[in-house]
């Protein structure tokens, strides 16, 4: 590697982004590129947000010195960066199976899976990574949405705190964390792992959990729960309770206004509910 090319990784190492970029974009030998110039550029350009060049350069590097598994993972990964899921998928695939003992290729794949709704490949990989790389909490920490999308909250919970367990510091594995400890119902719980994780990392917004936790709040709970009545079958209590009310004063029978009273009551408290928990969330 020449000297300016290790000049870009040491400037990459450091999180310069953009003068690394720079630099790549620079250097002479981008006339000439080899594999190794366009792998160095196309990792300076995804680092500055440059994801259509550096997806360029990948593919260029690719198409040099195919068979590549980092390549193939490089490539995949900033298709990712672009939401391109299914265009990864070919790439991540086959950086598995040039490597498959790589923990962080497995990673990439079940991440990607995940993404198309593949769940048994995304639970095979992200499984295989946690194999792989046990104290890696990232493995654990991806392992760990999956599963909580999936619906298996319990088993999402062990994998965040083993990612929390790996990395005491990592903000992401107490978010997700709070996120299945709330699916499971533990709500005093799921508050402590949020505010956790903003202890950790204060810039971080998820309006999502916010809300959810204010509306799991035991006092709260039983007025989001009638927020979620139909307005038409507020509306349908309502008609009823005013044709009981109207039977009531024309009949001897006062258990029909009774009744109808408290028709109008449960009527009223959905869309008072719902005015209730929009005032909170403004």
């Amino acid at each position: 590697m020449s000297p300016e090319l290790r000049r870009v990784e040491a400037l990459l190492a450091m999180g310069k982004s953009g003068e690394a970029a720079l630099l790549a974009e620079r250097l002479p030998e981008r006339d000439t590129p080899s594999s190794e110039f366009l792998r160095v550029r196309g990792r300076a350009f995804r680092a500055a947000g440059r994801v259509v060049d550096a997806e360029a350069n990948f593919r260029e590097a690719l198409a040099l010195t195919p068979g590549d598994p980092a390549l193939a993972a490089d490539l995949a990964t900033t298709l990712v960066a672009q939401h391109r899921f299914k265009d990864a998928l070919p790439f991540a695939r086959e950086a598995v199976s040039l490597r498959p003992q790589t923990a962080a290729y497995h990673a990439l794949l079940g991440f990607v899976a995940d993404r198309l709704d593949y769940s048994t490949e995304a639970r095979k990989a992200l499984e295989m990574a946690r194999e792989l790389a046990p104290a890696d909490a990232e493995t654990h920490t991806v392992l760990g949405f999956h599963l909580l999308r999936v619906g298996e909250h319990v088993l999402a919970i062990g994998a965040f705190e083993a990612a929390i367990s790996a990395d005491p510091q990592r903000a992401e594995a107490f978010r997700g964390l709070a996120k299945a400890q709330l699916a499971a119902g533990a709500w005093q719980l799921a508050r402590i792992a949020w505010a956790e994780s903003l202890s950790i990392d204060p810039a971080q917004r998820d309006r999502m959990l916010d809300r959810e936790l204010r509306l799991q709040h035991p006092v709260l709970k039983p007025v989001h729960a009638l927020s979620l009545v139909p307005a038409e079958l507020s509306l349908v209590l309502a008609v009823i309770g005013a044709g009981l009310a109207w039977y009531g004063r024309t009949a001897p029978a006062p258990g029909f206004v009774v009744a109808a009273v408290g028709l109008f009551v449960f009527a009223s408290l959905s869309p008072t509910s719902r005015r209730l928990l929009g005032a909170l969330d403004g």
